[in-house]
């Protein structure tokens, strides 16, 4: 009588195999987490950028968008005369702030990477009423921001803002270019 069953090195041998595929599956796991995190935090710094352009249009005052090191960004209406109201505050998750990773290049609208927060010489950058995007003396600016996790270059991203049309584009870092 024959009796049904694995031997030994059957099992051991499925085992290994398992272990291996487990074990690429993990790797590509951590790549993945790191892409869906850092598209995450992104879409968190482009849709304060938008939410402040709408409320400077519909609500026909300048809003002030001031980032927060490391990793907080809120929206600051001006009132009219004076007086500023603080309409939306936002933060950052997954460990993920405002940096460059030494090394990537800046995004292809190439409006500077000098620091993780970019906008040239200015101190304040807020949208007018008109939708423009403009710093504290009301001169258009372009800009630049930069995110990421620290050790994880596949989590960095940027998002750019166009001065004269205040277009937002938002860059995700492929390991070896920034894509749109």
């Amino acid at each position: 009588m024959t009796q049904g069953g694995f031997a030994l090195p059957e099992i051991l041998i499925v085992l290994a195999l398992m272990a291996v595929v487990m074990g690429i599956g993990i790797g590509s796991f951590s790549n993945e987490m790191a892409t869906v995190q850092g598209d995450a935090d992104m879409n968190i710094v482009y849709w304060q950028l938008k939410l402040a352009r709408e409320i400077a249009i519909n609500q026909r005052r300048s809003v002030e968008v001031v980032f927060t090191q490391p990793n907080f960004i809120s929206l600051v209406r001006h009132d009219v005369p004076n007086g500023t109201t603080l309409v939306s505050t936002a933060v950052l998750e997954h460990r993920t702030t405002f940096m460059l990773f030494p090394g990537l290049p800046d995004t292809p609208d190439a409006f500077g990477d000098a620091t993780a927060i970019n906008f040239g010489q200015a101190q304040q950058v807020m949208f007018t009423a008109d939708g423009l995007f403009v710093d504290q003396g009301g001169n258009p600016v372009n800009g630049s921001i930069f995110i990421g996790e620290v050790n994880k270059p596949l989590s960095a991203r940027a998002v750019t803002v166009f001065a004269a049309t205040a277009g937002i584009r938002t860059y995700r870092w492929t390991g070896s270019a920034w894509r749109h």
